[in-house]
């Protein structure tokens, strides 16, 4: 947990009243909101997963998301918003990620312990792979998310996770992130490799 705050504490947005949102590292950004532009067509994003077993996951991924290298433990399959790009960059937004950091991990056990998640800004209930969906505040960002356990449970308390700044609520833009995260999980398949 504490390498993936430090990355999300390193690349922390500051909005300005431009088209630009200064990262604390000095860089820039555009700021995404009204400009995120999906592409018509998705990818099969894919990681092998060892527990009991040996798991092969797999997922649609719009194609403006690209795969990306992340340095914290708890997050797996990382894809960022990078339209123009070969690969993502850690540390940008939105992204596309399964995590189980400690927000995460907590909502998906309180969840198993008591059939709700508090503290959440929208909440339902699901049956299967997924426990719930759920959208909350993380950190200075919003995160929409599925939770469950990963790779027949062996991976407990995990979520896939779509993480955007909050300048983006209440906008089409918005909307159209959601939908890459509920194709994703629509998408979402574990096989068990014999």
């Amino acid at each position: 947990m504490e390498a993936f705050d430090k990355i999300t504490e390193r690349f922390k947005f500051r909005v300005s009243s431009g088209k630009q949102a200064k990262r604390v590292d000095g860089l820039q950004t555009p700021l995404p909101k009204g400009e995120i532009v999906l592409a018509p067509s998705s990818h099969i994003a894919e990681e092998i997963f060892y527990g009991e077993g040996e798991y092969r996951t797999t997922f649609r991924v719009n194609d403006a998301f690209k795969p990306a290298k992340s340095h914290a433990g708890e997050v797996d399959m990382l894809h960022t918003y990078a339209p123009n790009a070969e690969y993502g960059e850690e540390g940008t937004y939105p992204c596309l990620a399964i995590l189980s950091d400690d927000v995460v991990y907590t909502a998906v056990e309180e969840f198993k312990e008591t059939g709700i998640v508090k503290g959440v800004l929208e909440y339902t209930p699901l049956s299967g792979t997924f426990y719930f969906k759920a959208r909350i505040r993380y950190y200075e960002h919003l995160m929409y998310f599925y939770g469950m356990d990963c790779c027949e449970g062996y991976f407990e308390n995990q979520g896939l996770c779509l993480i955007y700044p909050r300048a983006l609520v209440g906008t089409e833009t918005e909307q159209r992130l959601m939908a890459v995260l509920d194709e994703a999980a629509e998408s979402y398949r574990e096989e068990r490799k014999a």
